[in-house]
């Protein structure tokens, strides 16, 4: 009785309010697309907090970490990327409790990231204390999964973005919280399909919106192709109304492909980005994918979908000793400044960029 109260709450209000927007300019407005990047999970382990740290200033810099994919963030008119972890101000700490530094979201923020999905299992790591100061800390820069309460979730809820003359509909959840569950009235958006019925009839209601995107956070850990499950509910969810589906979670690059919904749609989905960035150093752990979406300006479909593999190198670059996310193409073509040193390191992003291409196939042409 108290679920269904809830939802016709929910329902009601989300119905007849209008979401927290955001605009976007087109960086490029000579380009007949706009371009979406969507980035894997953003870690840290115990090990990136030791390196981070700057004895001679007493700061965690993490600017390193994310210097050789500014440019393709940079050709993007909107950045997205799951933040796994939680800023909690103190105490820092990695598995199995995410707790990171203040300045690992500034670094992310200044390569040029500019929305942030939190609906995942470690968003609840630092307690509802931790939860609410992430939520503070992030401020301004749009995000969208977890919230104070349902209060504000219903005047955010789901994100729209603005961008030339195109309006986006983001939504957000996950599989779970590590069974640390959000105390009320925080809350987190879990992948429910009565809710997310609901949050789409709703949606559906503003016939202004161009596209409907959701990021999911699903699937089982380390497995390299999606699981039926998965398949079943991207299905669901291309016949509920979406247009786009990014799943992460699984912490390894899977597959993807183009399903047909009920009324004729073509529903890209990509299973899993994979990592960002983290200390997780076994076979195709060791990165994940940007994946970038270009929008027609002209039909507003959904036009191609591309990736590029990133390999976290841990070790020494240059004169440096740290995390670095290198793209797999610039590092083959010989486009950064230096050689990873250890041949089995070497090996190691060549076999990561073989085998996420492998199980990724071909760029995706939708329409």
């Amino acid at each position: 009785m108290k679920r269904i109260t809830y939802l016709l709450f929910l329902v009601s209000t989300v119905a007849f309010s209008a979401p927290k927007a955001y605009t976007f300019p087109q960086k490029d407005a000579t380009k007949p697309y706009v371009r979406l990047l969507f980035a894997g999970d953003a870690m840290q382990h115990d090990v990136q907090l030791k390196w981070a740290y700057d004895a001679k200033s007493k700061q965690y810099i993490y600017e390193p970490n994310f210097r050789y994919i500014r440019p393709y963030l940079a050709d993007a008119d909107i950045n997205i990327v799951n933040l796994e972890t939680t800023l909690p101000g103190r105490k820092y700490a990695g598995y199995p409790r995410f707790r990171t530094p203040d300045s690992y979201l500034e670094a992310l923020s200044d390569a040029g990231f500019q929305v942030f999905t939190l609906a995942n299992n470690h968003v609840m790591d630092s307690g509802r204390k931790g939860f609410k100061r992430t939520l503070k800390r992030l401020g301004d820069r749009p995000h969208t999964g977890a919230w104070l309460d349902t209060i504000q979730r219903n005047k955010e809820y789901p994100q729209i973005w603005y961008i030339n003359d195109m309006k986006i509909a983001f939504f957000n959840c996950t599989y779970g919280t590590n069974q640390i569950l959000p105390v009320p009235p925080t809350y987190v958006n879990y992948i429910e399909t009565e809710e997310l019925l609901l949050d789409m009839q709703a949606s559906l209601q503003d016939t202004t919106i161009d596209l409907r995107i959701i990021s999911i956070h699903w699937g089982d850990e380390y497995q390299l192709y999606h699981n039926p499950l998965q398949k079943g509910i991207a299905q669901w969810l291309a016949d509920l109304g979406f247009d786009l589906i990014i799943g992460g979670h699984p912490h390894v690059v899977q597959d993807q492909e183009v399903l047909t919904a009920k009324d004729g749609r073509l529903v890209p989905v990509v299973y899993s980005l994979g990592n960002l960035i983290s200390n997780q150093r076994r076979l195709n752990c060791n990165g994940g994918l940007m994946v970038t979406v270009d929008i027609d300006k002209k039909s507003k479909k959904i036009h191609y979908i591309n990736y590029l593999p990133v390999y976290v190198h841990k070790g020494d670059w240059g004169s440096e000793r740290n995390y670095f996310c290198l793209p797999t193409q610039d590092y083959l073509g010989g486009k950064l400044p230096y050689q990873i040193e250890s041949d089995s390191l070497r090996k190691d992003l060549i076999l990561f960029d073989s085998n996420s291409h492998k199980r990724m196939g071909e760029p995706l042409t939708v329409y």
